[in-house]
């Protein structure tokens, strides 16, 4: 790969990132399927991987982690990308097999712990696989506007999944933007206590709190 094409990987692989954190799975795919021509890379195939999976297309992305697996096997982020490909398509000792990994390997973090448990709970994984399949009907919605539907089916899924905190701080979001402050810092604050140093979080947390003083 010459010095322009360098460049240019670089720079799909940038407006890919931007893309995901927008949620706009279908132009990130399109995007990272360009830099994976470009360079065949670990990281060219996770990204590719991770949008397959935001886009529910579990088969696809299970076959590029599988790979980077197979030459990094025990890399993180590739393993927790696996053992969530796994249980999303209810392929529970597999889901298993990765989470135990993780745990082994990186002993220290006790949010793996939690989800091997839920992994291996006949009830709580059903549970877990519901809400982030809610979460993905909310976000369809909230791409058509639906602001009101989006948060029904958002709230639905906190109730399946209570520790997820994307789910609550996607739900602060949506009462900002209906101007329900009170409920929004609510949600904000619960969002933050399970993940602290998340800068979205806290940004929600702060805005509630602003317009409740006014």
């Amino acid at each position: 790969m010459n010095f322009f094409e360098d460049i240019k990987e670089k720079r799909i692989n940038k407006r890919g990132q931007k893309l995901l954190a927008k949620n706009d799975f279908e132009k990130a795919y399109l995007l990272f399927q360009k830099a994976i021509l470009l360079n065949n890379s670990v990281e060219n195939k996770f990204n590719l991987a991770i949008s397959l999976l935001s886009l529910s297309e579990y088969s696809k992305a299970e076959r590029y982690l599988k790979n980077i697996y197979d030459e990094y096997p025990e890399n993180e982020l590739n393993l927790l990308a696996l053992a969530e490909c796994h249980i999303m398509q209810r392929k529970w000792d597999e889901a298993i097999k990765f989470y135990q990994m993780v745990v082994k390997l990186f002993p220290g973090k006790k949010s793996y712990k939690l989800y091997l448990n839920i992994a291996e709970d006949v009830v709580a994984r059903e549970k877990y696989v519901r809400a982030k399949e809610l979460f993905k009907e909310a976000t369809k919605e909230l791409k058509l506007k639906n602001d009101k539907k989006a948060l029904k089916i958002l709230i639905q899924a906190n109730e399946y999944f209570p520790e997820d905190a994307t789910i609550l701080n996607n739900i602060a979001t949506l009462h900002i933007m209906l101007k329900d402050f009170r409920k929004a810092y609510s949600y904000a604050m619960k969002a933050v206590s399970l993940k602290p140093d998340d800068p979205r979080f806290q940004n929600n947390l702060k805005i509630a709190k602003k317009k409740l003083k006014k």
